[in-house]
């Protein structure tokens, strides 16, 4: 993956690059912690059915169509070839309605394409940015949907 001459972004899909996405992670759970109300992240990982890898095409569809489902102040990080992370700081309640309107959405699934896989954790007291991480790494993820 490439980044752009900033450093925030990724360059091909300007979804806030890893190291960016770690810093505001960071940032949340140091806000969520003061503020005693847990931030969720959403895992998404994307997949070609029809092929043995994702095409650039398919990355930049899915990246536009995330970035039209999700809130400007919703940071979404590319932290692999097909696999996007979220962080929602609405609480819960909104998360979850989030995550649901996610996996609706026909227009992340590139003309049913591509399988899209999602897992979801939220922030505990005193829990760091890598064991949040880690979590959410061995979250189950929520069912293969083809939109």
């Amino acid at each position: 993956m490439l980044y752009s001459h900033d450093g925030i972004h990724d360059s091909q899909t300007h979804l806030a690059s890893p190291s960016y996405f770690y810093e505001q992670l960071r940032s949340e759970i140091a806000l969520a912690t003061r503020s005693a109300k847990p931030i969720a992240l959403i895992k998404v990982v994307f997949e070609n059915l029809e092929i043995d890898q994702v095409r650039a095409q398919d990355i930049l569809h899915f990246s536009f169509e995330l970035t039209q489902l999700t809130r400007k102040e919703d940071c979404i990080g590319r932290l692999g070839i097909n696999e996007v992370v979220i962080i929602v700081r609405d609480g819960e309640q909104n998360a979850e309605l989030f995550l649901q309107r996610l996996l609706t959405s026909t227009a992340l699934s590139v003309n049913h394409s591509l399988q899209i896989q999602m897992a979801i954790v939220y922030s505990n007291r005193d829990e760091d940015a890598l064991k949040l991480l880690e979590r959410l790494d061995r979250a189950e993820l929520q069912g293969s949907y083809t939109s």
